[in-house]
């Protein structure tokens, strides 16, 4: 005789959160306009009547499910760089929290961009994926105009090397997506162990 598992009662917290992170995933692994409410329904296996009890309409959803993903990311970084005043560092901290939840950040990536090819156009997504993108801009230029400031940086071109990591960083999860070859992770390590060099600091003063 099988005996069917009895599931834990979610709290209203728990259950939004499942929502969220069920429908990016779904998001994702579709284009997110072939994606119906009642597919994520089934896949949290609740009513489609819940989830219009958390959300107002499916682009309400979508919407949530991009600011949950984005939400992830700055409060990772927000708690891995307070340990640290070395701008150097704070940098570091940003690629770590993108190793850290690189799963979530691949498919907040590949919303963005079925977001960004799609004809039809959603001001509040877009300022959303503005703001992401505004926020990354703000972390890695304040630690690089620290670092420039401080002598730890060579005198570089900060929005030029800012906007030269982001680049990198949205490359990275783009090339895994469209090569399959899941280095996300190695990668961005790559990454970190280049940084020195963009930054003009010498090896041999950190040793």
């Amino acid at each position: 005789m099988t005996v069917k598992a009895v599931r834990r009662r979610l709290n209203p917290v728990e259950r939004r959160t499942l929502i969220l992170d069920e429908a990016l995933r779904i998001f994702a692994e579709r284009h997110y306009l072939a994606v119906t409410v009642r597919d994520i329904a089934l896949t949290c296996e609740i009513n489609v009547g819940l989830i219009y009890h958390y959300f107002d309409s499916k682009d309400d959803l979508v919407r949530c499910a991009l600011g949950h993903a984005i939400e992830q990311l700055i409060e990772g970084y927000e708690q891995r760089r307070v340990a640290s005043e070395d701008p150097r560092d704070e940098i570091l901290a940003w690629l770590d929290t993108h190793i850290a939840i690189a799963p979530t950040l691949s498919r907040m990536v590949k919303l963005m961009s079925d977001c960004a090819s799609s004809d039809i156009r959603d001001a509040e997504l877009d300022a959303l994926v503005a703001g992401f993108y505004a926020s990354e801009k703000s972390v890695l230029e304040r630690a690089l105009d620290k670092g420039v400031a401080s002598g730890r940086f060579t005198a570089l071109d900060v929005p030029k090397t800012a906007r030269r990591i982001g680049l990198m960083l949205d490359g990275i999860f783009h090339a895994s997506a469209s090569r399959g070859d899941d280095r996300i992770v190695e990668d961005i390590r790559d990454l970190a162990g280049f940084l020195d060099t963009m930054l003009g600091i010498d090896p041999g003063s950190r040793a």
